[in-house]
């Protein structure tokens, strides 16, 4: 037995495994009955931390050592978040906060989740892109003013003394406007076939894909730096060892201190995923309650997908890593996609719309790579030849079957 156990807190035993397994399994039983007769002022911490890990093993038939701590580390984020203070240690307050947890974990779902980790990486966003008026893009700015981005592909520059200069000829001095809220977030919202370049305060250059929108501060402040993103970009963070950088989005979050990635998560896709090209980032489960969320970290050339039907996390190398980030110099590169996976990001990049006859079947694996600089009637002359398809373009809805001998479609 550690004799060091007599200087711990009730904080310290719940995060240690030998004290976990006796209470759970009664592993050294007489080591630890022999501790406490010989230990008898440690008898009240003892008792304190006992009594939170037996309140959890009561809610499960089952619980593990790892499941414990994973527990006791949310309870200790979310005091954290209340308090913002010294923690005193009382049985109470512990009792309160893991009835709390629990209680998240029986009821389940998003509620408890919510209850749990008090979602401050939440954001709610004003508007969504595809109800962006006219396709146009937008600057929502943090006191509500909205601001439109006359290019399909807009710049947007953020300066250290918080002005904001779009597209090179027009300023916007956020020090000076009026209503002004620093805990506010400006935002970006790119409607389908259009996309945008954004530079952070901190230097850190976004690349915005179609039908994405973003959440940024006028100026970084505290101990991290956080946008909120929904859709697909392309980061080159400014690395700052001191104050990492967050990406969240509605299901996981990206933390970096500097770094080369891309992100799409598009809340119409069933798996979001993380790219790394440079550097190192570790992408956690959002979508989970605290002691089930999982983490990855990713080395370059590597791709974290997000399930989110079945909540996993799944790392691969991605050889071609660059072809994540073609979007952004105006290509689009895939090997071995699905047709359907193309196809929608085709209707994003172009704002159309595919239609299929009956039983067509969109899983067939293509690999190429289209202009996406060229007119969406070019670019499906070379997709026709790729995934052996024929088109017929009626506006902005493209009919699309399997090709068949004799006169095409189109």
């Amino acid at each position: 037995m550690k004799k060091e156990y007599i200087q711990y807190t009730p904080e310290e035993l719940i995060q240690d495994r030998e004290f976990i397994s006796w209470v759970l399994r009664g592993k050294n039983q007489p080591e630890w009955e022999r501790f406490q007769e010989e230990n008898h002022e440690f008898w009240s911490t003892l008792k304190k931390a006992r009594e939170i890990v037996e309140l959890l093993r009561d809610q499960h038939e089952t619980i593990s050592e790892d499941e414990i701590l994973n527990i006791w580390n949310n309870i200790e984020r979310f005091d954290d978040q209340q308090s913002r203070r010294t923690k005193q240690f009382t049985l109470g307050r512990m009792l309160r906060y893991a009835a709390i947890l629990i209680f998240a974990l029986l009821v389940g779902g998003t509620a408890g989740y919510f209850l749990i980790n008090q979602k401050n990486d939440a954001y709610v966003f004003t508007n969504a892109p595809e109800n962006a008026t006219g396709n146009q893009s937008r600057l929502i700015l943090s006191n509500g003013t909205t601001v439109d981005l006359t290019k399909e592909d807009s710049k947007i520059a953020m300066n250290a003394d918080q002005k904001i200069v779009i597209d090179n000829n027009q300023v916007i001095d956020m020090s000076k406007t009026t209503d002004a809220d620093e805990s506010k977030m400006n935002e970006v919202v790119i409607p389908f076939g259009n996309k945008s370049q954004l530079v952070l305060p901190d230097g850190t250059k976004v690349w915005l894909n179609a039908g994405s929108r973003m959440a940024f501060p006028s100026k970084f402040s505290g101990k991290k730096r956080e946008v909120f993103l929904e859709g697909e970009a392309y980061f080159e963070v400014t690395h700052n060892a001191d104050v990492p950088f967050l990406v969240n989005t509605s299901d996981i979050s990206i933390k970096v201190l500097g770094t080369k990635f891309n992100v799409s998560a598009y809340k119409t896709d069933k798996v979001a995923e993380t790219v790394l090209l440079e550097g190192k980032v570790t992408v956690k489960d959002l979508s989970s309650i605290g002691f089930m969320a999982k983490e990855a970290v990713l080395a370059p050339n590597q791709k974290a997908s997000f399930n989110k039907e079945n909540k996993s996390i799944s790392v691969n190398n991605e050889a071609d890593a660059d072809f994540a980030i073609a979007w952004t110099e105006g290509w689009f590169k895939f090997s071995q996609q699905n047709l359907s996976s193309v196809l929608n990001k085709l209707q994003r990049y172009y704002n159309v719309q595919f239609e299929f006859d009956n039983g067509f079947s969109t899983s067939d694996m293509i690999t190429g790579k289209l202009d996406l600089k060229e007119s969406i009637e070019q670019t499906m002359v070379a997709l026709e030849d790729v995934a052996n398809i024929q088109y017929r373009i009626n506006g902005d809805k493209i009919r699309i079957e399997k090709k068949l001998n004799g006169i095409k479609m189109r």
